[in-house]
């Protein structure tokens, strides 16, 4: 059976994911259980983060799904974003910008009473999910169009990158939260 190499492109991306995923991790491993569920006023608490950064992961993969369902069978694929530019594809929007308050959609609100480690698993599973299609995808990913509701249509490589930029800003989230326990 003949299969395509894989795209460089999806391993810089899967590069990002598993690089922000490692930093949330080391963060949760150095916080006792009775601060998983705790958060200042107004703030989320690192399982409410998972719990988000899992359903926003997941958006993103049905986004894909979707997108690559609704191609024509024989499509013409132009070559994409270059290897060399394709982490900077995201740069433009404010994604990280923590001066601005984002609230997120009803959807995507975390509840209290997660349990961490049920969240942190939901979260790797669907990490692996996304991945496997991201490989499945590869080059058609040029071609996917989605809609994320504050940028606008983005193509899948960008919808992909979108995960691991998103989970940045919330690592910063993680990172005050660490930080205002002194």
């Amino acid at each position: 059976m003949f299969t395509l190499p894989k795209d460089p492109r999806v391993t810089l991306i899967a590069g990002e994911l598993a690089r922000v995923m490692a930093d949330c991790d080391a963060i949760l491993d150095t916080l006792p259980a009775s601060a998983m569920d705790v958060a200042p006023e107004g703030q989320w608490s690192p399982v409410q983060i998972i719990w988000h950064l899992s359903k926003v992961q997941h958006w993103v993969t049905r986004g894909i799904e979707q997108g690559v369902a609704a191609l024509p069978r024989m499509a013409t694929i132009p070559p994409g974003p270059s290897p060399d530019r394709l982490l900077e594809s995201m740069d433009r929007f404010p994604i990280r910008d923590r001066s601005r308050k984002v609230e997120a959609p009803e959807g995507i609100r975390p509840p209290r009473g997660l349990d961490l480690a049920e969240e942190r698993t939901r979260w790797q599973s669907g990490r692996a999910e996304l991945l496997t299609l991201l490989e499945r995808t590869g080059l058609r990913l040029t071609i996917v169009q989605a809609t994320h509701p504050m940028f606008g249509p983005l193509d899948g490589w960008q919808f992909a990158l979108f995960v691991a930029r998103h989970e940045e800003r919330h690592l910063d989230q993680l990172r005050e939260l660490l930080a205002s326990r002194g």
